[in-house]
């Protein structure tokens, strides 16, 4: 479905120390697919019992990304913006998903994050 629009905007640039001259601010953004998004969402129902939007399965999938180039023990906190009742359309329409380039996603054991790159 697709929530950023694959550029920066200068409202989000200027949070960035190189482009607002080294004043403290955001330390950077995280790509996040359609597909691992899908995939989160899927499995923390699975999992977790979490009903969410396509904008919170990002931030949990980013959360996951970020998690990976911290020290163990690290502290990482997101937000669940979105939950999933109004994405039943779209998000959570399997006939949908082919029109957004999307595969069904894949049961997977609890622990296993590996859908995320």
């Amino acid at each position: 479905e697709g929530i950023g629009i694959d550029r920066l905007t200068k409202n989000f640039s200027m949070a960035l120390s190189e482009h607002n001259g080294g004043l403290a601010g955001v330390d950077g953004a995280v790509r996040v697919t359609d597909q691992e998004a899908l995939e989160m969402a899927h499995h923390l129902l699975a999992h977790e019992g979490l009903f969410l939007g396509s904008s919170a399965a990002v931030n949990c999938a980013a959360a996951v990304k970020v998690g990976r180039l911290l020290p163990k023990g690290s502290t990482i906190t997101t937000i669940l913006c979105d939950g999933g009742a109004r994405h039943l359309t779209k998000f959570w329409n399997p006939n949908e998903w082919p029109s957004f380039g999307l595969e069904p996603p894949v049961k997977r054991e609890p622990l296993d994050l590996s859908f995320i790159h």
